[in-house]
């Protein structure tokens, strides 16, 4: 079996154009490399180098040898640089894993930053609700994933990355806007247009009404954002969606937040991922991007 190092050996005597300069240029014995290129020879069958005088010539196979000795040795040193940025969070791939909302309005500037940052890290996102999202982490197909808490986390790392609040957004002549915030009671007049029933955002939304004892009518319920708001400008129902969703629409005032309760229906999100050892630099140097970036993320918007 060729050996990196026998071809390492090879390429020095070939570069200095002898025995004892390439024993003198890595630090080993003449004998010693004499005796790994009388192994490489007998591992080809052919001889490489021929001895004139004090220097050294290749034969033909070993011109042969040379160039395929030049590439080897290049992509190992390639392949070494990248690990070696990959060991001090430089490059790598991150697969990340988090729910619709998110994954439309928040990643796009966490990978923006994060491609500034660390050109040579590259990013695979892949959607989904909480439940499936977490299986995926379980399973190993996620290295990383952005969710909001509380959720059963099992054996996984979570370190909390802001907070963010769910408003009902109505265009700018709807009467709530004159209000500095609206109770569950104020729904009861109003039809609500209502996100995916397998999202903590409707979960939160039902609970705030409910706990109050206001069934509310559901007019409309989709499972797309874009679409929830735009019903909500048509006039259709009221939404309730995080702000940051909506910036866009609430900085065009095309739409208005108002805050749900006195205090506002806030949420915890968390970044959740396995707990290795060690702790890869790669994964460490996205969740300290994301604990950094969301919360401002977060507040946009409010």
């Amino acid at each position: 079996m060729i050996e990196t190092k026998q071809l390492q050996i090879f390429k020095t005597i070939v570069d200095v154009g002898s025995f004892t300069g390439a024993g003198e240029q890595l630090g080993i014995s003449q004998s010693a490399i004499s005796q790994h290129v009388r192994a490489l020879e007998e591992e080809l069958g052919v001889s490489l180098l021929v001895r004139l005088g004090r220097s050294t010539r290749m034969t033909p196979a070993g011109e042969v040898l040379l160039r395929c000795a030049r590439q080897v040795l290049e992509k190992l040193d390639e392949a070494r640089r990248f690990l070696d940025e990959h060991a001090h969070g430089r490059a790598g791939i991150v697969r990340i894993g988090t729910p619709e909302p998110p994954c439309n309005y928040l990643l796009p500037e966490v990978l923006v930053e994060l491609k500034q940052r660390f050109p040579r890290i590259d990013a695979r996102v892949t959607s989904g609700h909480t439940a499936m999202t977490l299986g995926r982490l379980a399973a190993g197909e996620l290295d990383v994933a952005l969710l909001p808490l509380p959720l059963d986390a099992g054996k996984l790392r979570v370190v909390e990355a802001g907070r963010d609040e769910l408003v009902a957004v109505v265009p700018p002549d709807h009467p709530w806007t004159a209000l500095p915030f609206v109770t569950a009671r104020d729904f009861e007049k109003e039809p609500l247009l209502v996100y995916d029933r397998a999202s903590q955002i409707t979960d939160l939304t039902l609970g705030f009404l409910l706990e109050e004892g206001v069934f509310p009518r559901i007019a409309v319920e989709v499972d797309h954002l874009e679409a929830l708001k735009d019903l909500a400008q048509r006039r259709l129902g009221v939404a309730v969606i995080p702000v940051w969703s909506a910036r866009r629409e609430i900085a065009g005032g095309a739409l208005v937040p108002v805050r749900l309760g006195a205090t506002g229906l806030t949420r915890a999100w968390g970044v959740l991922h396995p707990d290795l050892q060690p702790y890869p630099a790669t994964l460490r140097a996205l969740v300290r991007l994301f604990a950094d970036a969301l919360p401002a993320l977060f507040a946009v918007g409010a």
